[in-house]
């Protein structure tokens, strides 16, 4: 696994990692197979910033309607009307080795509609979610985690 760092800009730290990263160019694989009127999550990723906050990205076709939900050990993110792109997106972030209150982030078909992106906590802590168009022309939703205690 390759960590790679965003700087406080969101741009990229290191230039060995060739993936999706908010703030590049770098397109999810098959992108131009992505149905034009389809909501799809194209890519989940996580990255570590300089001031050590947890930041895990998901890339979507377009803008996404999400709710929440918090229980004991476990944060879900739910993104209405989306469906999962690649299968490759259904392995899990394995985030245990990093200073982050998440052990692993997975994605989860929930019903024929919706996807959840199932975040298994070691703290308990609420996050911040935003969603924002990227300069590659995807959607971004951001869930983003203080440092730890």
């Amino acid at each position: 696994m390759l960590a790679i760092a965003l700087g406080t800009t969101g741009t990229i730290a290191s230039a060995d990692y060739q993936g999706v990263t908010p703030g590049s160019d770098n397109p999810p694989p098959r992108a131009d197979e992505i149905p034009a009127d389809a909501l799809m999550l194209t890519w989940p990723g996580f990255v570590m910033r300089k001031e050590g906050r947890s930041c895990f990205f998901i890339q979507t076709s377009k803008p996404v309607e999400v709710a929440t939900k918090k229980a004991p050990g476990r944060f879900e993110l739910v993104m209405r009307k989306t469906q999962v792109f690649l299968s490759n997106s259904y392995r899990p972030l394995e985030t245990q080795y990093f200073s982050t209150p998440v052990t692993r982030a997975t994605v989860q078909q929930k019903g024929r509609n919706d996807v959840v992106m199932v975040f298994e906590m070691r703290d308990d802590v609420t996050p911040t979610v935003k969603q924002e168009k990227g300069k590659d022309g995807f959607n971004y939703v951001f869930v983003e985690f203080d440092p730890r205690p």
